[in-house]
């Protein structure tokens, strides 16, 4: 789950019950009862109440593939702007004043930025653990009670390397970026400054109400929690939901679908990439695979 600032109307003070046993799809190709994947549904982030899957998931699996790992290739000419565009002129002076402390925080590239480069300097100078930015409001502090926070993409990379097992990417940087670029740029202008004034409210710790709909695996559920902060935007949800969900949604099950029938894959992607008929679980079912809601038992906090 992305972009945490977008959140906080969805939050509640209760922490959710961790849950023994977390929501999956186990995916075989067409006809066939091996090579069996296993698709989980996940935060990209440590969550209240979110613990990871046990060790025994990856037994027998040839990869841990996540939505997007690191990569080396420089993506600079999409994040740089031509001279003299000024990237921050549309936003009010408070909104500046933020957007300008993340952007020296994170110095991704010399300015001026385009607004893919405001974009993913906010999201880097905000999203955790990267140490508080100067300038930038200090996160706020878990409620009295709240649940430990676990689970997520970093839980995942430690079980598969503990493991031995092989992690990779089903998308690059270029990619995500490019789909963003998709939305055009005074959408993300407009997404971007939706951020900034979440952020300056404080930075959302518990998304109780997202996470209890990924425990139960009621995905549909989970991305509508998502897009509703951005009704408020003309044509924003609608936007995101098309570059950033459904559009990708469609680039990772095409590249799933070539890699399913031969090899058995642990595949870990934002829980609101499985929402819907347009969700990647749908777009597999569709190319054949048998695609199997399944609950996967939960490893406790070490």
């Amino acid at each position: 789950m992305k972009m945490r600032w977008l959140l906080l109307a969805l939050l509640t003070l209760a922490a959710p019950a961790k849950a023994e046993t977390l929501a999956a799809f186990r995916i075989t190709p067409p006809g066939r009862e091996a090579p069996a994947s296993l698709l989980i549904p996940n935060s990209h982030q440590p969550e209240p109440g979110l613990l990871p899957p046990a060790a025994s998931v990856f037994e027998g699996r040839a990869a841990l593939l996540l939505e997007s790992v690191e990569d080396a290739e420089d993506v600079s000419d999409l994040l740089r702007a031509p001279p003299g565009f000024g990237v921050l002129d549309p936003f009010p002076p408070a909104e500046r004043r933020l957007l300008e402390a993340a952007t020296a925080c994170t110095r991704l590239i010399p300015e001026p930025l385009s607004p893919l480069g405001l974009f993913l300097a906010l999201l880097a100078a905000t999203q955790p653990p990267a140490a508080p930015c100067p300038g930038l409001p200090p996160p706020r502090p878990m409620p009295e009670g709240a649940a430990e926070a676990g689970g997520g993409d970093p839980a995942l990379r430690a079980l598969a390397q503990r493991q031995g097992i092989p992690i990779q990417g089903l998308e690059t940087r270029r990619d995500m970026l490019l789909a963003l670029r998709g939305m055009g740029g005074d959408a993300v202008l407009r997404l971007v400054g939706l951020m900034a004034r979440q952020l300056r409210q404080g930075d959302p710790v518990l998304e109780v109400r997202m996470v209890e709909a990924l425990l139960a695996g009621d995905f549909d559920r989970l991305r509508a929690q998502m897009l509703a902060p951005m009704a408020a935007e003309p044509g924003l949800a609608q936007a995101f939901a098309r570059q950033m969900l459904d559009g990708r949604n469609a680039v990772m099950a095409r590249r799933l679908a070539q890699r399913l029938p031969r090899e058995s894959l642990v595949i870990a992607i934002g829980a609101a990439h499985a929402a819907g008929p347009a969700g990647v679980p749908a777009l597999l079912r569709r190319a054949g695979f048998r695609v199997e809601p399944v609950r996967i038992p939960a490893a406790p906090l070490e």
